[in-house]
């Protein structure tokens, strides 16, 4: 199973998926008459209780409105910045200088969390600060086809200050929904940035593997290659190229992985100018204008206006 907490039941037409987590239960089926029965069935063995319509599941908040869901995490952030002692503080445009998201100021304070000092406690309170001022923005999912798979991915080439590591970033489309988005710093040393491209085109084409076998079991199977775009013309090259240069020797295994998914025709490794790539925003600072429109296309934006304040 590609998610030990999934749960598939499957008999002619009907369909119905579980979805646990400790205690928490999500259920949802082909028919009312399945999930009903599903209910019952689940109510005989253990004690429960059915809260109806999905509304909160682990800090995530979810609003229907006509033709889409929203999902925030607006009341799950309020705790922490109530918790916090901030609830009075004044919002900041940005959790550190030129970076409007907090994916690396995030990443930054927890390489302290074992041993914070003053200057790491004003970054929390910046990033806290931030995060006030966008409680209302969340992610909106709508209709649509699961018949394409589209992934971008960058990387910001020795970028740490203190280790010289390459940050990875990447966001997973399927169909026009954002399903699955990263940024992490690299476990190694890159000694070039096109050996950090393709190790960030390694990490995406990895996860998105998963997703293709999780939709496999969901009998929901992609049957079109996974696109995946890179502004990085080399890393494009190297995805098809069969002639090893000793200049990849340090990503063999990295080059070998993805060019079999190439090759099997799962994966279609594509140029995308940088004015497009959408990964930008989780690897590097960018100009406000740039990264509200690609927050904006990675749908992260308010409420419908049907579900203002409900949230």
């Amino acid at each position: 199973m590609s998610d030990h907490s999934l749960f598939v039941f499957r008999q002619c037409t009907e369909i119905a998926y579980l979805l646990l987590y400790v205690d928490d239960i999500v259920l949802t089926a082909s028919s009312d008459k399945l999930r009903s029965s599903n209910i019952t069935k689940l109510g005989n063995e253990f004690a429960m209780k059915d809260l109806g319509p999905l509304n909160y599941f682990l800090g995530i908040s979810v609003t229907r409105s006509p033709g889409s869901l929203f999902l925030s995490q607006k009341k799950y952030a309020s705790e922490i910045i109530e918790k916090a002692g901030l609830s009075s503080s004044n919002p900041c445009a940005t959790p550190v200088s030129a970076r409007p998201d907090i994916s690396y100021a995030v990443q930054q304070v927890c390489l302290f969390m074992h041993d914070p000092k003053t200057q790491h406690m004003a970054a929390i309170k910046r990033i806290l600060r931030y995060i006030k001022g966008t409680l209302n923005l969340g992610l909106t999912l709508t209709p649509s086809s699961l018949g394409s798979l589209v992934s971008y991915t960058d990387v910001d080439w020795g970028g740490c200050p203190d280790t010289r590591r390459s940050t990875s970033g990447y966001c997973v489309f399927l169909g026009d929904n954002l399903i699955s988005w990263s940024a992490k710093r690299q476990p190694t040393l890159s000694r070039s940035s096109d050996e950090a491209e393709y190790r960030g085109v390694a990490n995406v084409v990895s996860e998105t593997c998963w997703i293709r076998n999780l939709l496999l079991e969901l009998h929901c199977p992609i049957r079109k290659s996974t696109l995946v775009y890179c502004d990085n013309v080399s890393a494009v090259y190297l995805s098809e190229n069969p002639v090893q240069h000793q200049r990849t020797k340090h990503v063999e295994m990295d080059i070998h992985f993805v060019r079999e998914k190439v090759a099997k025709g799962e994966v279609r490794v594509l140029h995308v100018p940088s004015r497009h790539q959408l990964a930008d925003i989780f690897t590097k600072g960018l100009p406000s204008v740039l990264f509200d429109d690609f927050r904006a296309s990675l749908n992260v934006r308010p409420p419908p206006v049907s579900t203002t304040g409900v949230c």
